[in-house]
């Protein structure tokens, strides 16, 4: 049962990620929105698949992926702000 809620939590965050994506308009918030979901949906399902299917032969593969996953992806989201910033891409003023 909490495996389905966490899966289903990570699922949802996934999916807003994915929203984030069409419905912001400015690229340094796309990134905060995708960045967001991304890491924390993928960090929840990773959590429901151990907790569903526990430990056994996979779940130190799972524990690997998952450190991989949240050091690699704020890192990667940081590089392309950065990049980004760099290159002359300034953030929108927002608009009253």
């Amino acid at each position: 049962m909490i495996a389905q809620v966490v899966l289903g939590a990570g699922l949802a965050l996934l999916f807003l990620g994915g929203a984030g994506l069409v419905r912001l308009h400015d690229s340094y918030e796309r990134l905060q929105g995708a960045g967001v979901g991304d890491i924390g949906g993928a960090t929840l399902v990773l959590v429901g698949l151990v907790l569903a299917r526990g430990w056994g032969a996979t779940g130190g593969v799972v524990l690997v992926l998952l450190f991989f996953l949240l050091f690699t992806g704020p890192i990667a989201t940081h590089a392309v702000a950065k990049a980004a910033f760099v290159r002359g891409v300034r953030p929108k003023e927002k608009r009253s």
